[in-house]
């Protein structure tokens, strides 16, 4: 269970890096993506996809007023196939590894 867990995490990082790294940096946006939870912290559902390693925060206030944050998130979702679901919260952007079977 533990090695799969791993592998999940190692696959869900892999993953969200080929994709947000064109699109924040140098590509539609100059932003450099900023982790701020994967499975640390506390969560607001017991459930949280956070405490398997399927879900990550990203950093908003490091996005210039210049930028809609709503739009960055807008276009990683696009990028994104439809096993990931992307939520714009107040303070960061939530991406979860979720394939829907």
């Amino acid at each position: 269970m533990e090695s799969d867990l791993k592998l999940l995490l190692r696959l869900l990082l892999l993953t969200l890096s080929l994709i947000l790294s064109p699109i924040l940096l140098g590509g539609a946006f100059e932003i450099e993506p900023v982790i701020t939870s994967i499975t640390d912290g506390k969560h607001s559902a017991v459930n949280s996809l956070h405490y398997s390693g399927a879900a990550v925060d990203f950093r908003i206030k490091n996005i210039p007023d210049a930028y809609d944050k709503e739009s960055v998130a807008l276009l990683i979702r696009e990028r994104l196939t439809k096993d990931y679901q992307v939520v714009l919260e107040s303070t960061h952007i939530h991406i979860e590894y979720h394939p829907s079977f």
